[in-house]
Order: C-alpha cells, then structure tokens, then sequence
C-alpha cells in the first residue's frame, strides 16, 4: 500500500508541476521570463515591449499544459 501511494504522489507531482509552470507561462509570460532571467540567465529580459518573447512563452506553457493533460489521458487508459 505505502509504494502505491509513493507511485501516485509522484504522478500527482508531476502532473501539478506541468500544469502549474504551463499555467504561469500562459497568464503571466512576463514575470515569468524574467523569473528565468534573474535566476538562471537562460532567457533574455522581458521588457513590456517584448510581444515575440511574451508569445514564444505562451506557445510553451500551452505545450506545457498539453503534456500534461496527454499524461492524464495516458494514464486513465492504462487503468
């Protein structure tokens, strides 16, 4: 029983964490990039300007949001 939940809390998370970026991406693309700028100089600053980074970070949280509900899918059907 107690490696049945391990293995459910782990999908949970994971299925969380890839909703919850996804869903940051999505409403907040600004914060967002520069969140990844600040911390781990990956991505350039956004600036209010940046309409072509703002969008590039929409179109991946909506990937992100995607691979997360294709895991879901997977998931109910193996059962």
């Amino acid at each position: 029983m107690s490696r049945f939940i391990g293995v459910v809390f782990i999908y949970v998370a994971m299925v969380v964490a890839c909703s919850g970026v996804g869903l940051f991406m999505l409403i907040a693309p600004a914060r967002f990039g520069n969140l990844i700028c600040e911390s781990f100089q990956l991505f350039p600053e956004v600036r209010p300007g940046d309409w072509g980074k703002k969008l590039f970070l929409r179109i991946l949280g909506i990937g992100l949001l995607a691979f997360a509900f294709r895991f879901i899918i997977r998931i109910a059907q193996a059962n």
